[in-house]
């Protein structure tokens, strides 16, 4: 039982201190201590080899004492390598979320961005691969990203290419605030471009960046629109609604146009979304709502943009008395949820509980939406979700 224990943790960490440089230089004790259990291991695996017979092999002097060592130093090297993991994760702490055995790819290979590369979606939302400017292509001395790349090919680009050189947890940090500041400048760029022709607009921006650009001019003229009730205009929020459905009926009329695949899922996401807007206007029609205080409009997700507050503007959601910062995570063109009745409660409740700092809970049957439902939430407010699976079978 013993070598068999031993066997299955000198597999696992063979191919660890065999395979990787970086991990031999950054553990050089445990690498000393592995090569003496190593060449120990194979020593008795050869004999047992030579003699397969398990009563006489199991029989041989110190035997059972050479096994018990190699176990035990076996074991004091994975809480060592455990504890080396656990350094880095504290460095970028999206690492917390990728499996021991990728992380260890990751770190083995932090000379090679390229082949950091197939990793990187596993620690960002939208971000599939990096637009890597090799050695010299614009007189930079290290690789380079210039910016990321989603799932179906949608390109954003940084302000400032990132280095990446050193170790990979802090360029990939560097990665994530680049990241940041790449969507907020884009998103500045969206709502310049928005004042102009919507085709062109919507061939222009990110998919992410319509629907946020959408979301925060929809306030606007919203709560202008219910000052305006209030003011003695009673037919402002009917208006307003008469051109919303004006402007999904242009978007439908250009969706059926000769567009890119990419163009159509941007295009079918920002529909999505202005057809809820449309069905919110419609409900505060029909209960008369008349003020910016009214719940029915308070129970709205409202997207602010302050074009004064820090280097490219900073855009917060607000929901009641919540206040959210929205927070710049790339998401590609992954979809959009159709908002019912219900997604708007789920919200609601989940974004209160986000507010307060407190957890939420959707409960129902299974392929419902649940999950779904929290996802299509962090992408609204442009955070990383990650989904893990907590069922019985799972350690």
């Amino acid at each position: 039982d013993t070598i068999l224990t031993v066997q299955r943790k000198w597999m696992y960490l063979e191919s660890i201190f065999m395979a990787s440089e970086d991990i031999k230089k950054a553990m050089p004790d445990e690498t000393k201590l592995f090569v003496e259990v190593n060449d120990k291991f194979k020593f008795i695996m050869t004999r047992i080899n030579k003699d397969p017979n398990a009563q006489r092999a199991c029989k041989e002097d110190g035997m059972l004492d050479d096994v018990i060592t190699m176990d035990e130093k076996l074991e004091k090297i994975q809480k060592s390598l455990d504890d080396y993991l656990e350094t880095k994760r504290m460095l970028f702490p999206r690492f917390y979320f990728v499996s021991d055995d990728d992380l260890l790819e990751i770190l083995g290979q932090s000379r090679d961005p390229v082949a950091v590369q197939k990793h990187i979606k596993k620690c960002f939302e939208g971000f599939a691969k990096m637009i890597i400017v090799p050695v010299g292509k614009a007189g930079n001395r290290v690789v380079q990203c210039a910016g990321m790349i989603s799932g179906d090919g949608e390109q954003c680009t940084f302000v400032e290419n990132v280095d990446l050189e050193g170790a990979v947890e802090s360029w990939l940090a560097t990665l994530e605030q680049a990241m940041i500041m790449g969507v907020s400048k884009h998103l500045q760029g969206s709502l310049h471009g928005y004042k102009g022709k919507k085709e062109k607009w919507i061939k222009e921006w990110h998919g992410q960046l319509l629907i946020t650009t959408g979301a925060i001019n929809w306030t606007m003229d919203c709560t202008k629109a219910l000052q305006a009730i209030t003011g003695g205009n009673k037919n402002a929020m009917r208006q307003l609604k008469k051109k919303q459905i004006g402007y999904i009926s242009r978007c439908t009329d250009f969706v059926r146009g000769n567009l890119t695949k990419l163009e159509r899922n941007k295009t079918v996401a920002l529909i999505t979304m202005e057809i809820h807007n449309r069905d919110v206007m419609e409900r505060m029609v029909k209960s008369n709502c008349s003020n910016v205080q009214d719940f029915d409009w308070l129970s709205q997700l409202r997207f602010q943009y302050n074009k004064d507050e820090g280097k490219f503007g900073t855009c917060v959601v607000k929901q009641t008395n919540c206040i959210l910062e929205y927070s710049y995570e790339y998401q590609g063109n992954n979809g959009r949820l159709v908002v019912t009745p219900l997604t708007d409660r789920c919200v609601l409740t989940l974004l209160t509980a986000m507010f307060l700092n407190r957890g939420g809970n959707p409960l129902g049957p299974a392929g419902t939406g649940k999950t779904e439902t929290v996802k299509d939430l962090g992408k609204n407010l442009a955070k990383y979700v990650v989904v893990s699976n907590c069922s019985d079978g799972m350690d």
